[in-house]
């Protein structure tokens, strides 16, 4: 007998017995490897209802802002959540080119203090579904991410709990905040390049399905379609009434359960590193929160199609053919 086959023989006598005895060894996969879940953990903190917010009003850390486009400040003044302060989003817009960047930590720790916003407080914002994503971003860059919370449903879902609504401008007391930058947020056109076909790593375009074919060019940008590999995910879609939103009406969010349905078509993993861009960072901002409220640890291009399709040295793709690299 041939001394491999003396061997197999020997090996398979020797397991015979110990499963025999109940002792054999487990296959290794079930001894060492996890199983990766399906889903990341939901960070509930992050979204809040007009009842939590009704019950904490008072607490003596809260601040709530009331986020909206330097143009609409009036209509703060003809409603707002009592004790909300208003801020506009271009606060927190660098509008050198390649324009509508996040401005640096100390600029937006600057803004944060003169709002009496300190290390300490827990920061509740409502507002325009456009802009509150890029004022969460925000707070994230600087460190306060997880002291942050979107209203789901905005001011409509407070009125419609039946709780009251103040006409009076909330004043605030400047503070000092002190910023811990997480650049590593922030991703550029090189760093895209880079990974982009790494199997690792998700590009979502939050950008509509015409904008993403390319069919329709949005903001005067030099080419139309998207970044090769990129997969399509409408930031309308994770609302719940998305034409709503799309003319800056605040509505809820779809369920979590809704949210991963929409990952899964993605083709998304919880193991993997999420990126998202649109066309200027707005609505990459969105997804960006949500991402961070389904538990994920995602990163933004805040470049986006507006830096990407000016370097004509990258390649754009069109088309709807999703993943495509």
């Amino acid at each position: 007998m041939p001394w491999n086959a003396k061997i197999y023989t020997i090996h398979a006598r020797w397991l015979g017995a110990l499963t025999a005895l109940g002792l054999a060894a487990a296959p290794a996969t079930a001894q060492c490897a996890a199983p990766v879940p399906r889903h990341l953990a939901v960070r509930d903190s992050l979204l809040v209802t007009p009842a939590w917010l009704a019950a904490h009003l008072k607490d003596p850390d809260l601040v709530v802002l009331h986020v909206g486009m330097g143009m609409n400040a009036a209509a703060y003044g003809k409603a707002h959540v009592p004790g909300a302060r208003w801020v506009t989003t271009d606060a927190f817009i660098d509008d050198r080119p390649p324009g509508t960047e996040l401005p640096s930590a100390d600029s937006i720790a600057a803004v944060l203090g003169a709002l009496g916003v300190t290390n300490r407080s827990r920061v509740v914002l409502y507002g325009d579904p456009w802009m509150l994503g890029r004022v969460f971003l925000a707070l994230d860059y600087v460190g306060h991410g997880n002291r942050t919370a979107v209203l789901d449903g905005g001011l409509p879902a407070w009125r419609a709990a039946g709780l009251p609504v103040s006409t009076v401008p909330e004043r605030a007391t400047r503070a000092v905040y002190t910023p811990r930058p997480q650049p590593d947020l922030v991703v550029d056109a090189a760093w895209v390049n880079a990974y982009r076909n790494d199997p690792a790593v998700v590009l979502l375009d939050g950008r509509t399905g015409p904008e993403y074919a390319g069919t329709t060019r949005r903001e005067g940008l030099p080419r139309a379609g998207h970044i090769p590999g990129a997969r399509p995910l409408d930031w309308a879609t994770t609302f719940t009434d998305s034409g709503r939103a799309v003319q800056d009406q605040s509505v809820p969010l779809q369920s979590p359960a809704r949210l991963h349905a929409m990952l899964d078509g993605a083709g998304v993993r919880p193991n993997q590193t999420l990126v998202t861009y649109c066309t200027v960072g707005l609505r990459a901002s969105h997804l960006y929160f949500v991402l961070r409220y389904l538990g994920f640890a995602p990163r933004i291009y805040d470049g986006s199609m507006n830096d990407w399709s000016a370097r004509f040295e990258l390649p754009i793709s069109t088309g709807n053919a999703r993943g495509s690299r």
